[in-house]
């Protein structure tokens, strides 16, 4: 498996002037430690972590990983390559590789997702997350200048990226070597060369901690149960 544990978390400032994202703590421990513990009870037993940002924070607490029960080796990014393209910088194994954000809080079975995976042959198999947005206006539709439709505060449903990817390692052939690169960048191209991606959607607790309301939601979740960690 690979984390992404790189961006510097700006939207999470103050949080993260002196930690990075991943480190922050989520119940009683640091939200990365929740994701290598997941991935150990998966039966992922090697795990690489791409830095960037405080590095020295993440690597003086989990070291080489022993007291974790996963072999962990660290990806430093000299400077931000992107979701996809620190990919370039480790050794890919010979089978499937999970690639998760590291400021992801999911109780999502990987084992399900790796099966799914394996049943549509797919290149890259993507997290989704359905996504309902509410319009708080009355929607007119038109054609040309004609009213055709009226819709009164309708919602509106989409797939969102959820930050977690099944890989096989014949795409590492698309990844350019020290170029910016991001996943987005790399399903379209795979896309533009007709190889399978499909998506894989999510329905158990997820999570993305990208701003303070979603740390906070984070920390009340674990309170109330919402989410056992």
């Amino acid at each position: 498996a690979v984390i992404m544990a790189g961006g510097s978390g700006t939207r999470l400032r103050p949080l993260t002037e002196d930690l990075p994202k991943p480190m922050l703590p989520v119940g009683d421990r640091p939200l990365m430690e929740v994701i290598i513990e997941q991935l150990r009870q998966t039966g992922i037993g090697r795990v690489n972590i791409t830095t960037h940002y405080l590095p020295d924070k993440i690597t003086e607490y989990f070291g080489n990983g022993e007291n974790f029960g996963v072999e962990l080796n660290y990806v430093s990014e000299d400077r931000p390559l992107g979701t996809a393209g620190s990919l370039g910088l480790i050794d890919w194994p010979q089978e499937t590789l999970l690639v998760i954000n590291g400021d992801i809080l999911t109780k999502v079975n990987f084992r399900a997702m790796l099966n799914y995976h394996q049943e549509h042959g797919a290149d890259i198999t993507v997290g989704v997350r359905k996504y309902d947005l509410q319009v708080p206006y009355g929607v007119v539709e038109c054609e040309d200048q004609r009213v055709s439709r009226l819709r009164e505060k309708p919602s509106l449903s989409f797939f969102v990226n959820a930050g977690i990817y099944m890989l096989e390692p014949r795409v590492n052939q698309y990844i350019p070597n020290g170029e910016h690169y991001d996943m987005t960048d790399l399903i379209d191209r795979l896309i533009q060369k007709g190889r399978p991606v499909v998506s894989f959607p999510i329905v158990e607790y997820w999570l993305d901690i990208g701003k303070p309301s979603d740390y906070a939601r984070a920390q009340e979740d674990v309170k109330n149960g919402g989410i056992n960690i």
